[in-house]
């Protein structure tokens, strides 16, 4: 009698669960302190399965790092479609408190670093751009001259603000890592204020604009005037 072989449904069953439980615990304890014996145990599945699914544990970073994009960009897409009708105050918070893990993740993948991380930041960006154009079209975002530029900024702030997790703690008495999304009211509110009323005057930022472009591009190398002149100078 031989052993009826694993559908399709039950294979994919079993790789998700073990994307969740890596997710979880990468996010945790890192990378190189997280085994795939954990990682298994924690899906409720055999280590052997790990390694065919994924091959190594290279391979089920790699797997992770897909995964929390599209789960991100999943979560991006579901928040748009509610905010036209009014996004309760309630399911904001609970979109937030779904994403710890994700968030975590992605915390240990930035301090990580390698050309992992430089594949997965693209990818938010890309996938930042597709989102951020539909609630452009749906009128809940403002056109940008540079769209691109302006994905990337918004990310880097907001995982900067991930990094710096201990001094938001101290500063608005909430740690997005570790308490509950309804203390975070403050925080929020501010980050609110901070994309919806203009810090700067419009025709201050004008002639910031004006000075950037204006401004001669910085010398990287040194002239033979200047290397002469720094030489007569000794």
């Amino acid at each position: 009698m031989t052993d009826t072989p694993p559908s399709p449904s039950t294979e994919r069953e079993g790789a998700e669960r073990i994307l969740d439980a890596a997710v979880e615990l990468f996010g945790r304890h890192g990378f190189s302190a997280t085994s795939l014996k954990a990682i298994a145990a924690h899906a409720d599945v055999s280590a052997p399965l790990v390694i065919h699914h994924f091959g190594s544990k290279a391979g089920l970073r790699r797997a992770c790092d897909q995964h929390v994009a599209r789960l991100l960009h999943d979560s991006k897409d579901a928040a748009i479609e509610d905010s036209v009708g009014g996004l309760p105050r309630n399911h904001v918070m609970e979109m937030i408190h779904e994403s710890g893990p994700l968030i975590r993740y992605l915390l240990q993948a930035f301090l990580a670093g390698g050309q992992e991380i430089d594949a997965l930041f693209d990818r938010l960006v890309d996938d930042s751009l597709e989102y951020t154009s539909r609630a452009q079209d749906l009128g809940l975002v403002t056109p940008s001259e540079n769209p691109r530029d302006r994905a990337a900024v918004m990310l880097l702030h907001s995982f900067g603000a991930l990094v710096l997790h201990r001094q938001m703690k101290r500063q608005f008495g909430v740690d997005p890592l570790e308490d509950p999304p309804e203390e975070m009211t403050r925080y929020m509110s501010a980050v609110l204020e901070l994309y919806t009323r203009p810090v700067l005057d419009a025709e201050v930022y004008g002639r910031l604009m004006a000075d950037l472009r204006d401004a001669p591009a910085e010398q990287t190398t040194d002239s033979p005037e200047s290397s002469s002149q720094e030489g007569h100078d000794r």
